[in-house]
């Protein structure tokens, strides 16, 4: 049976759902492995010790874009799913993505969100979210992508598979890294979708909103210029 290999670089900020994330993701028969790739830097609550879940701990904060590069290398299927920690999926979430088949597609580059489909929560008022509900019949449908910006939280939550995944400048640490995979996959003749028809709970920004991170999103912005024009 196909499955999938789950990467979330984290810094818990929000533990609470950070670790319902993992729980349901951990009942999902098409989850292979979870990768957590632990930024935190301090350890996890010995719970988290479930056979399908793997800890990564740097010697220091990798930042996302690194993280994402050097986790994708060490998982262990072809098809992945790459998570924010602060976003809650519906159960069944990598089936539904399994059973649609899109993964399975030649053509197929990688498959985030679409936005209007996440309910984002405040960052400064929220201290827990719910997994969404949806109907036992639901199904996702995708939507191409004609571009490679202004694609709001698509990275939030994307899938893909190893050879579609390209390795990210090392001088774009925190954001435009999704922006980076969603325009060499258009580049390589590959189709990005969105996702519609399934919703999310998202706390939206919840650690690269954090002063400390200013200033490298500052330099992630300038140096953007020279891959995207």
């Amino acid at each position: 049976m196909d499955k999938i290999s789950v990467l979330i670089p984290t810094i818990q900020r929000n533990v609470k759902v950070f670790y319902k994330l993992l729980e349901v993701l951990k009942i999902d028969n098409a989850v292979g492995e979870i990768l957590v790739i632990n930024n935190a830097l301090k350890e996890f609550p010995d719970f988290v010790g479930h056979k399908k879940i793997k800890i990564y701990t740097p010697s220091e904060n990798m930042y996302v874009n690194y993280a994402w590069n050097m986790g994708v290398m060490l998982l262990e299927n072809e098809k992945f799913l790459i998570m924010n920690d602060d976003i809650l999926c519906c159960e069944n979430f990598c089936s539904k993505i399994l059973e649609s088949k899109i993964l399975d597609q030649e053509t197929t580059g990688l498959v985030g969100l679409d936005n209007t489909f996440i309910n984002q929560k405040s960052r400064e008022t929220t201290t827990d979210i719910s997994v969404p509900e949806i109907e036992p019949d639901s199904t996702p449908c995708f939507v191409p992508l004609p571009n490679y910006m202004g694609t709001g939280d698509w990275g939030s939550a994307y899938f893909g598979k190893k050879k579609n995944f390209y390795n990210i400048p090392t001088d774009l640490r925190i954001i435009y890294g999704d922006n980076y995979l969603l325009y060499k996959n258009l580049q390589n003749g590959k189709t990005n979708y969105k996702i519609t028809g399934l919703r999310f709970n998202h706390i939206h920004s919840l650690s690269s909103a954090a002063p400390e991170f200013s200033a490298i999103i500052g330099a992630d912005i300038k140096n953007s210029k020279k891959y995207f024009g």
